[in-house]
C-alpha cells in the first residue's frame, strides 16, 4: 500500500557535514588513535568526513580502567569518570555545520536535537515496543521470554545506550555490532566492545516493516522492501541498529526511542514556540508564557510540535493481546519484509494497531522547543552571526528562556537540562530500578538537514497560509518510473540543462551538466555524543570520598554543595582536542564552553570537563604535557615520545590580556607561603570569595582543586603511581631532555599525574561581584592557541557586566602582576645543534659565550602529520642548513663526501669491466654451435 504521509523535513541531508563540540560528538568514533575514524558504520550513519569527531572520553585500558558506566576501579574503591549534568542546569549545545543555516537565502535547513536514556533505549514495560523474539508478549512461554523486563541488559551491565569498551590497551572497540541477539546482550568482554544506541528490537522491526512507499525517491532504485531503504540509502546499508527511514525523516511516523529537545528551522519564528494549542482545526504556536506568537513564521513549528512523539502518539502493528509473537514473526508479511506500516492494512489482516507517546507513561515530558536557527554562511565550518553572552538574566528572566542566542561562537542551542521524569499513576512496571537509575545513561543526537528550493518538499500543513507551493509537495508520483527522462520527476542524476540555441543550427544547442546526486539532494547529517548522566540537584552538602568524609580537603571528588531551587546552575565545560588548528580540523582546539558568562550573585557554576587519551600523538608546539602512551604512571620510560592525552585546568588571572596566573600566594619567593596568607590573597580576586569562614574555606579549596586537579591527594592517582609524590622543581630540572621532562607521568606542573582526562571541579557559588578572567596553564600558549575565559558577576543592583565594544571583556591595562614564579630549568634550544629555535625557546647562553658573528638561520621543527596516529618523534627538524655546521663539521663532511665519490667511481668502473667481460665471453660461446647436433655419446 502506498503510505502517503508527509515527510516533514525531507531530512535527507547534502554534503554538509555537522560536528558537535559540546557535548563532545563522536562522529561514529570510539577509541581509535587515528586522525581518521576506523569505522563509519559503527553506531549510526553520520554522512560526515572521517576526520571529524572526538575520541572516546577515557584513559587507555580495559573496563577495569573504566567500565561502561564510567566507573574506574582501584581495588578497595572506585571513582566515577562520566560526565553528568544536574537537573535544571544550563548546558550550551554547540556545533558547526558546513553548508549554512538560519535566515540564509542560499539554503533551507533544519536542526533536530534529541536525547535518549535507558528507559526508552532498553524499555522494561510491555507494549512500549512491538513484541519481538527477544521481548515476547504475555501469552508466550519460553525460557528466553522477557515479559515485563528489559530485553538486553545483562545483570549490572547496561546494554543501551552503550559506547563500547576496549578489551585491552591495544583495542579500539570500533567494530559494528553484529546483527544477532548474542552480540546485543553485553554478557562478555567481547560483546561489551560493541556500542549500541538503538536496540536490536528497533532494528528488527525496521528490517521487517514495509518502507513508506508514499515518499519521493527521485530516480533512485530502492533495493529493499523494508525501512532500511531510503532515497539517501537506497541499498539499505546497516549502521549499528539505526533505522535508515527513522534517521532520514522527521517527524517519523513510528515510535522512536529519542525524546525531542528542539527543532530549529530557517522557517521558524524568532520567538521560540514551546507548545501548541488546537484552534479552529489548526495547531497554533505558543511561547514560554503560553501566549500567541506574533511572528508570522510559525506554521512549520506548529507542524513539528503537533507531530512530536513527546506528546503525539506514533503507531505500530503488533500481535493481538490474545495472540503470540509467533503470529507476527511467522507471518508471510513479516518474512517477506513487508510488515504492515499503517492502521488500515494492520487491522485488515487481523493484527492490532497500537499508538504510543513518551508522555503516555511519564510526567515531565514536554513539547520540544522550535525556533529560528542562527545565520551561518555556506562552505564554512565556523561560527554563526552576531554575539550574545550566556546571561542568567536573559535565560531565566520572568520565567522565560532565551533558547537561541545568536553568537560569534559555534552554532548554539542552550538546553535547560530536564528534570528526571516520574512515572504516571497507574503505569506499573515502567522501570523498576527507578528513573534516576535510567537517567544515569543518556546520549544526545543532533541532525542537520539541508534541502533545495528547486521543487516543493513540504506538506501543506507545514507551510504558511496562501503559500504558492502549499499543496504541491513532491511524493511517490514524482518518482522516475523508467531509466530515462520522466516529466514527472523534478530532477534526475547529473542532468543536462540547455542554456541557449547555439551559435548555429549546425553546431547544435548549448547545454551544461549539473552536479546533482539525487540521493543527496535534500540530505541529513548527524552527530551523537558519548554517554552522560542526568542527576537530581543535590539536596544536602556532603563529601563523596571513601578516604576523607570530614571536610573534603583530600577528597577524590569535590564537596557537594546544595543550591536551592531558585539558584541557577550553569555548566562550564571544555571543548576541543590535542593538536594545532589544522590537525584538529574539523574538530577544534581547546576552549572553554561557554568562555563568557554573565551571572547574578548566588548563581552557581558547575566546572566539569573530559577529553581523551586516544588522540593522535601531538607534541612540540602542537600539544603540551602527558602522560605518555603507554603510561606506567611512575617513570619516563615512554616520555620521550609525543603524547596523546587531553588535560585542562582553570587558573584565575588578573585580566584577559595576561597569560600568567594572578598572585595566589601573597608572599615573596624567599618567604614560605602559608595557607592563611594564600587564602587571604586569593579571596578578594575570585568569584566565590565572599561569605563566612566556612564558605571562604570551601572557595579556597575549590580554587586550588581547579588549578592543580587534586593531583597530590587523588586516591586513584596515588594508587596507580604506587604512592609516589609529584616531582619537585629540582627533580624536574635534573631531567635534561625537554620531552621526557614535560611528559613524565609525575610532572604535576603539566597535570600529568592526573591519570584520567575527566575532571569534576564541582559547584562554585558566585558570591562576589566582579569580572574574573581565567585560563588553562597547560594549553594556553600565547600566539599558538588560546584557552581563556571570563565570567562576570553582577553587583546587588544588577550592574557591572556591561559589554565593551559589544562583547563581555575586561580592561587591558598593560599591567602584569604575575604570580611568584621561580626560574625553571633552562633548556638551551636556541644554541643547541640541530634543535629548532623558531618557536621562541629561551636562550641560556652564558655571558662568557662569544657573540655570534656569522649569519644564522632557524631550524624548522617538523609539524606532526594530520594523518595516521600522529608523529611519535618529538620536535624533529625537517630542514638541515649547511650554514649551521661548524668549520670542523664542514671539513669532515667534505672529506666523507670525497671518499664516497671516489668509492662510487671505482665501483662503477669495476662493474662496467665485469659486465663487458661477461658479454665478450658469451659471444665466443655463442659462435660454437656444433654441440647442438652432437650425439649423446659424443658429449660424454
Amino acid at each position: 500500500m502506498k503510505f502517503a504521509l508527509a515527510l516533514a523535513t525531507v531530512i535527507g541531508m547534502a554534503n554538509a557535514d555537522v560536528y558537535m563540540h559540546n557535548p563532545r560528538g563522536s562522529n561514529d568514533r570510539n577509541c581509535e588513535r587515528n586522525a581518521n575514524r576506523n569505522n563509519g558504520n559503527r553506531l549510526f550513519d553520520s554522512q560526515n568526513n572521517a576526520a571529524g569527531g572526538y575520541a572516546c572520553p577515557r584513559a587507555v585500558g580495559n573496563e577495569v580502567i573504566q567500565d561502561e558506566d564510567g566507573v574506574a576501579s582501584f581495588g578497595a574503591f572506585t571513582q566515577d569518570k562520566k560526565i553528568y549534568y544536574y537537573e535544571g542546569s544550563v548546558l550550551p549545545i554547540e556545533w558547526t555545520n558546513q553548508h549554512g543555516c538560519g535566515p540564509n537565502s542560499k539554503v533551507n535547513c533544519e536542526i533536530v536535537i534529541q536525547y535518549m536514556c535507558e528507559d526508552t533505549a532498553d524499555p522494561q514495560i510491555n507494549n512500549f515496543w512491538p513484541w519481538s523474539t527477544q521481548k515476547w508478549g504475555p501469552n508466550d512461554s519460553n525460557a528466553g521470554t522477557k515479559v515485563g523486563a528489559q530485553a538486553w541488559r545483562s545483570g549490572e551491565k547496561i546494554a543501551s545506550p552503550r559506547d563500547g569498551i576496549p578489551r585491552d590497551a591495544n583495542d579500539a572497540a570500533t567494530d559494528t555490532i553484529p546483527n544477532n541477539v548474542e552480540s546485543a546482550v553485553p554478557s562478555t568482554v567481547e560483546t561489551r566492545r560493541f556500542g549500541m544506541h538503538e536496540n536490536k528490537d528497533h532494528y528488527d522491526r525496521c528490517e521487517h516493516t514495509e518502507r513508506n512507499k508514499g515518499l519521493y525517491t527521485a530516480d533512485q532504485r530502492m533495493r529493499r522492501n523494508d525501512q532500511r531503504a531510503t532515497r539517501q540509502n537506497p541499498n539499505g546499508n546497516r549502521n549499528g541498529y539505526e533505522c535508515p527511514e527513522e534517521r532520514d525523516y522527521y517527524p517519523w511516523w513510528h515510535p522512536s526511542p529519542w525524546i525531542d529537545i528542539a527543532v530549529l528551522s530557517n522557517e521558524g519564528p524568532v520567538e521560540p514556540c514551546t507548545s501548541v494549542v488546537l484552534s479552529n482545526g489548526d495547531y497554533v504556536c505558543r511561547n514560554e508564557n503560553n501566549q500567541a506568537i506574533a511572528d508570522g513564521h510559525t506554521q512549520r513549528c506548529a507542524y513539528y510540535l503537533s507531530h512530536s512523539q513527546n506528546m503525539h502518539g506514533k503507531g505500530f502493528c503488533d500481535a493481538t493481546t490474545a495472540g503470540t509473537v509467533a503470529d507476527k514473526t511467522g507471518s508471510t508479511a513479516w518474512q517477506q519484509r513487508k510488515w504492515y506500516n499503517n492502521k488500515v492494512d494492520c487491522e485488515a489482516n487481523g493484527f492490532l494497531w497500537k499508538e504510543i507517546s513518551h508522555s503516555d507513561n511519564l510526567n515531565g515530558i514536554s513539547y520540544p522547543v522550535c525556533g529560528q536557527t542562527s545565520f551561518s554562511r555556506v562552505n564554512h565550518l565556523g561560527n554563526a552571526m552576531d554575539d550574545a553572552d550566556i546571561d542568567s538574566q536573559n535565560y531565566f528572566e520572568d520565567g522565560g528562556k532565551t533558547y537561541l542566542p545568536e553568537s560569534n561562537n559555534a552554532n548554539r542551542f542552550v538546553w535547560t537540562i530536564p528534570d528526571i521524569p516520574t512515572v504516571k499513576n497507574g503505569v506499573d512496571g515502567y522501570f523498576d530500578a527507578g528513573m534516576e537509575e535510567s537517567y544515569k545513561s543518556c546520549t544526545l543526537r543532533l541532525r542537520y538537514n539541508i534541502s533545495t528550493s528547486d521543487f516543493p518538499q513540504w506538506p501543506e500543513e507545514a507551510m504558511e497560509s496562501g503559500h504558492g507551493w502549499a499543496d504541491n509537495m513532491v511524493n511517490f508520483k514524482n518518482n522516475t518510473k523508467k531509466n530515462e527522462d520522466d516529466p514527472a520527476t523534478p530532477l534526475i542524476q547529473d542532468p543536462y540543462i540547455f542554456t541557449g540555441v547555439g551559435d548555429s543550427a549546425a553546431k547544435g544547442k548549448q547545454f551544461v551538466s549539473l552536479a546533482v546526486n539525487t540521493n543527496q539532494y535534500g540530505r541529513t547529517f548527524q552527530d551523537r555524543s558519548y554517554k552522560f548522566a542526568i542527576k537530581p540537584r543535590p539536596s544536602a552538602e556532603s563529601c563523596d570520598n571513601p578516604n576523607d568524609n570530614t571536610d573534603c580537603r583530600n577528597a577524590d571528588s569535590p564537596k557537594i554543595l546544595s543550591p536551592n531551587n531558585n539558584q541557577k546552575i550553569f555548566n562550564l565545560n571544555v571543548r576541543g582536542k590535542r593538536g594545532n588548528i589544522v590537525q584538529t580540523y574539523p574538530s577544534v582546539e581547546y576552549d572553554f564552553v561557554p568562555n563568557r558568562l554573565k551571572l547574578d550573585q548566588n548563581n552557581f557554576i558547575h566546572f566539569q570537563w573530559t577529553g581523551s587519551d586516544y588522540n593522535p600523538r601531538r607534541g612540540c608546539n602542537n600539544g603540551e604535557g602527558g602522560p605518555p602512551d603507554p603510561n606506567d604512571f611512575v617513570s619516563a620510560a615512554n616520555a620521550n615520545k609525543n603524547s596523546r592525552a587531553d588535560r585542562s585546568n582553570i587558573i584565575f588571572m588578573n585580566t584577559m590580556a595576561e597569560n600568567v596566573p594572578m598572585d595566589m600566594l601573597g608572599v615573596t619567593d624567599v618567604d614560605e607561603a602559608t595557607g592563611a596568607t594564600s587564602l587571604a590573597t586569593i579571596m578578594p580576586n575570585v568569584p566565590c570569595g565572599s561569605g563566612n569562614t566556612a564558605e571562604k574555606d570551601d572557595c579556597y579549596r575549590a580554587i586550588q582543586r581547579l588549578s592543580y586537579l587534586n593531583q597530590q591527594s587523588d586516591g586513584g592517582s596515588l594508587t596507580l603511581r604506587r604512592g609516589l609524590d609529584c616531582l619537585t622543581e629540582e627533580e624536574l630540572d635534573q631531567i635534561k631532555n625537554k620531552n621526557e621532562r614535560e611528559n613524565h607521568p609525575l610532572n604535576c606542573a603539566k597535570l600529568n599525574a592526573k591519570p584520567y582526562p575527566y575532571f569534576d571541579g564541582g559547584l562554585m557559588k558566585m558570591s562576589q561581584a566582579g569580572k574574573y578572567a581565567y585560563f588553562s596553564s597547560r594549553n594556553n600558549n600565547f600566539s599558538n592557541r588560546d584557552q581563556t575565559g571570563i565570567m562576570c558577576v553582577r553587583d546587588g543592583s544588577g550592574n557591572g557586566c556591561e559589554d565593551v565594544n559589544g562583547v563581555l571583556q575586561d580592561e587591558n591595562q598593560m599591567i602584569s602582576t604575575a604570580a611568584i614564579r621561580e626560574k625553571s630549568f633552562c633548556n638551551d634550544e636556541a644554541s643547541d645543534y640541530s634543535k629548532g629555535n623558531n618557536f621562541g625557546a629561551a636562550s641560556c647562553i652564558e655571558l662568557s659565550e662569544s657573540i655570534l658573528k656569522e649569519e644564522t638561520q632557524a631550524s624548522t621543527q617538523a609539524d606532526n602529520d594530520k594523518i595516521g596516529d600522529g608523529n611519535e618523534e618529538p620536535c624533529d627538524t625537517i630542514i638541515f642548513f649547511f650554514q649551521q655546521a661548524t668549520l670542523e663539521e664542514k671539513i669532515g663532511l667534505a672529506i666523507a663526501l670525497l671518499f664516497v665519490g671516489m668509492g662510487s667511481a671505482w665501483g662503477g668502473y669495476y662493474t662496467y669491466n665485469r659486465i663487458q667481460a661477461r658479454q665478450n665471453a658469451g659471444k665466443k660461446f655463442a659462435g660454437n654451435t656444433k654441440w647442438k647436433g652432437a650425439k649423446a655419446t659424443e658429449m660424454i
